[in-house]
This record gives structure tokens, C-alpha cells and sequence, in this order.
């Protein structure tokens, strides 16, 4: 049984470091380039929540893995579930803005990467009241068809 268990582990553990060793295989230029790439998708889709722009929020994603999304503590098993809380979220928002305070993009492999981001936003409400908020984001994205699409997200704000 020990034997089973250590062997167990040892598969676990090549499998690990084989794969982080994936992507330290990449050149400079190439992670520079999907690092590039991957910051105009993401200040894309900044500007598009900024104009509370559906469409082009729903064309940066892709859903087919199901991995999942988590907003404020709450799970939601598809993108439509996200996109459906968000056009609840922003009746009587007359406009958003975001700072971005941190960010960092972590290349996985050549198709994989994270981009962990945290700063603060600004609701004007057509009421005339002002929100703001801190938040702390986590996005995964992979290459799909030669595009970065986001595949999962954690984000977080502050109350």
C-alpha cells in the first residue's frame, strides 16, 4: 500500500514539474508576444464593460469547457449566468469607470495563461449617486482558433 501511495505521488509530482517546465521552454520573444496579446484583449474588454457593451464582453469568452465563474462568493456554472447578472447589474447605470492598480499575466504554456488584476471602479447611476468600489480579479485564458478567450474568471469586489 505505501509503495502504491509514493508511486501515486511520484506520477503527480513528474506530472507537476513537467508541466510548469512547459512553459519556461518558451523563448523571451513568445512570451513577450502572448503577454502583448494578451493586454490588448484585456484593456479590449475593459473598454467594452466601461460602455456597459455586452456584445463585445460575451465575444472575449468561451464557454465550451464549463469551467465555471465566481463573482463575490457566488458560483455560476456558465457564462449566460454571468452576462445575465451583469445586464441585471447595470439597470440605472448611467456610466463605469476602472483604474487598474495591479496586474500581472502569467504565461502558462504557449495556449494557456493567467491575468490577476486589482484596483478600483466607479458607478455613476443615472440617479445621480456615485459607487465606488475596490476589486480583485483573476481571469484564465486560453488560445482558441488563434484568439485569447477567457475561460474562467474570479472576481471580487469590495463593499
Amino acid at each position: 500500500m505505501k509503495r502504491v501511495v509514493l508511486m501515486i505521488i511520484a506520477i503527480i509530482a513528474f506530472w507537476g514539474i513537467s508541466s510548469s517546465l512547459y512553459s519556461q521552454g518558451l523563448t523571451k520573444i513568445r512570451k513577450e508576444k502572448i503577454v502583448s496579446e494578451i493586454t490588448a484583449d484585456f484593456e479590449k474588454n475593459i473598454k467594452a464593460a466601461e460602455s456597459l457593451d455586452a456584445k463585445v464582453l460575451t465575444d472575449c469568452v468561451n464557454d465550451s469547457l464549463k469551467a465555471g465563474f465566481i463573482d463575490n462568493g457566488t458560483f455560476l456554472n456558465s457564462f449566460d449566468e454571468v452576462m445575465k447578472m451583469f445586464n441585471e447589474n447595470i439597470k440605472g447605470v448611467k456610466s463605469l469607470k476602472y483604474n487598474i492598480s495591479n496586474k500581472k499575466i502569467t504565461i502558462l504554456a504557449d495556449n494557456v495563461a493567467l491575468l490577476t488584476a486589482s484596483g478600483s471602479a466607479s458607478l455613476a447611476l443615472e440617479d445621480g449617486r456615485t459607487i465606488a468600489s475596490g476589486f480583485a480579479w483573476t481571469f484564465v485564458y486560453s488560445k482558441d482558433n488563434d484568439n485569447w478567450k477567457i475561460i474562467h474568471t474570479h472576481m471580487s469586489t469590495s463593499r
